[in-house]
C-alpha cells in the first residue's frame, strides 16, 4: 500500500465517523457554515473559503512549526495527540482488507477459508477499535488558528471542533455581524419585498436596513463604476470574506431594497413587480 490509501482512509473516519457532517452552525445566528477537509497539508474531498485542517503525528514538521504555517489561512488546525498505533493500524487494516479479498479468489482449503474468515472479523473490530481511538484524539487535540491557540473545554470531538470553528468564523467574517444576529430564511423574502404586508415589525426593519446599506453602497459603487450589477455579483461578493452571509440572507436583503424603492429588478428585460420579486429571487438559475 502507498501512503495516499492511508491518507484517504484515515480522511474517511475522520470525516465519515467522527465528524459525519461537512457543515457546522455558527452559535451566534444558527447559520451553518459549509467547510472543506485536509489532512497533513493534502486536500480531501471538496474545498470551501474555510477548512479543518487535521494534523497527524507522522506530519513532517514541529509543532511550532504547525502553528507558524497556519498564519494568514482560513483554517482550523486539528493537531492530533501522538498515538503510535493508529496510523500502524490504518495500514495494518488496508493490509489485510486486500489480501482477504484477493485470496478469497483463489481455491482453499477449509483451515485457510477458516483463517481468512477470523482475519476479517478480527479486521472489522481493528476497524471500530481504530474509530474510537481517532475520536478520543480529536476530543485531546490542540486547536490552532492564525498561529494562535484556540481553547475548548470539551473532550467531545464533534463538539471539540465546532468550539474551534466559531472561533474561525468570527476571525474569518468580520462583517457577518451586519446582519445583526440573524440569519433569515427564503420564506421571508417576499415580506421583505412588500413591507405593506406587515410581516416584518420596526425593529426587524432597522435591523433589516443596516444590512441593507451595506448592499446598497456595493451597488452605488459597482454603478458608479459603469459595471452592471447582478444578483449573482451581489451573492459571490457578500458569500465570501468579509461577509460569509447565507444565500437566503442575501436575497432577503435585496428584495428588501426593493421593498425600500431603491432598486428594481429586471429579468430578461422587464422590470419584475414586488409580487413577482420572491418567486425569481429564490431561483438561482436566474440570479446571473
Amino acid at each position: 500500500i502507498d501512503a495516499s490509501e492511508v491518507s484517504a482512509r484515515l480522511f474517511r473516519v475522520l470525516s465519515n465517523d467522527v465528524m459525519k457532517a461537512t457543515k457546522i452552525r455558527y452559535g451566534k445566528n444558527s447559520q451553518d457554515f459549509p467547510f472543506g477537509f485536509k489532512l497533513d497539508d493534502q486536500v480531501h474531498g471538496p474545498q470551501r473559503e474555510l477548512s479543518v485542517h487535521f494534523i497527524t503525528p507522522e506530519y513532517d514538521f514541529t509543532s511550532q512549526e504547525i502553528r507558524m504555517h497556519s498564519a494568514g489561512k482560513d483554517e482550523l488546525r486539528v493537531i492530533l495527540e501522538p498515538d503510535e498505533r493508529v496510523l500502524s493500524d490504518v495500514r495494518l487494516l488496508i493490509k489485510t482488507e486486500k489480501y482477504t479479498k484477493r485470496k478469497q479468489t483463489t481455491s482453499l482449503s477449509v483451515i485457510e477459508e477458516q483463517i481468512l474468515r477470523s482475519k476479517a472479523a478480527q479486521n472489522v473490530e481493528r476497524e471500530k477499535e481504530l474509530v474510537e481511538r481517532v475520536r478520543r484524539a480529536v476530543g485531546k487535540a490542540e486547536l490552532v488558528i492564525n498561529a494562535a491557540d484556540v481553547t475548548s473545554s470539551s473532550q467531545d470531538a464533534v463538539i471539540r471542533v465546532t468550539d474551534g470553528f466559531q472561533d474561525l468564523i468570527s476571525r474569518t467574517y468580520t462583517q457577518l455581524k451586519l446582519l445583526g444576529g440573524v440569519a433569515y430564511s427564503e420564506q421571508q423574502v417576499a415580506g421583505a419585498a412588500n413591507p405593506e404586508d406587515g410581516l416584518f415589525d420596526a425593529a426587524q426593519w432597522t435591523k433589516l436596513s443596516v444590512a441593507s446599506d451595506e448592499v446598497f453602497s456595493f451597488i452605488m459603487r459597482k454603478d458608479t463604476l459603469g459595471e452592471q450589477v447582478t444578483v449573482k455579483t451581489i451573492v459571490d461578493a457578500f458569500q465570501a470574506k468579509p461577509y460569509g452571509w447565507d444565500l437566503a440572507s442575501i436575497e432577503v436583503v435585496v428584495a428588501s431594497l426593493v421593498g425600500g424603492s431603491k432598486v428594481t429588478i429586471t429579468v430578461d428585460g422587464n422590470v419584475l413587480k414586488r409580487s413577482e420579486i420572491a418567486k425569481d429571487l429564490r431561483n438561482t438559475q436566474k440570479h446571473s
